[in-house]
């Protein structure tokens, strides 16, 4: 499955709908470059990359980093987050920073 795909199910977008493609590969590769300026060796993905491409990083590793470009995702993809509660704008934004510093001591930065 790409990784597109593994992001769509994460967010709740079915699969085969396409209309929200453009949008979450801009989150998702705005948020690669993050982890990537962080010194976590991953590159960009288009529509059909997969996870086997990220070959610098741990088999384990690759499921910490969709969470965390899962999660990137939703806080910019529900707009509902941001006229509700920021309690839960606050837990993603506390979860991003512990799983990068998770990643940032396994990849040694």
């Amino acid at each position: 499955m790409t990784i597109l795909n593994q992001i769509k199910e994460m967010v709740e977008v079915d699969v085969e709908e396409e209309i929200f493609d453009t949008q979450l590969l801009s989150y998702i590769n705005s948020g690669i470059s993050y982890l990537t300026r962080n010194n976590i060796p991953i590159t960009r993905i288009d529509k059909e990359s997969e996870l086997t491409e990220w070959d610098e990083i741990e088999e384990d590793d690759k499921e910490i980093i969709l969470d965390w470009l899962h999660l990137r995702c939703v806080q910019r993809f529900d707009k509902s987050l941001m006229t509700g509660n920021s309690t839960t704008m606050s837990w993603i934004d506390e979860e991003l920073t512990n799983i990068l510093y998770q990643l940032k001591a396994i990849y040694g930065v």
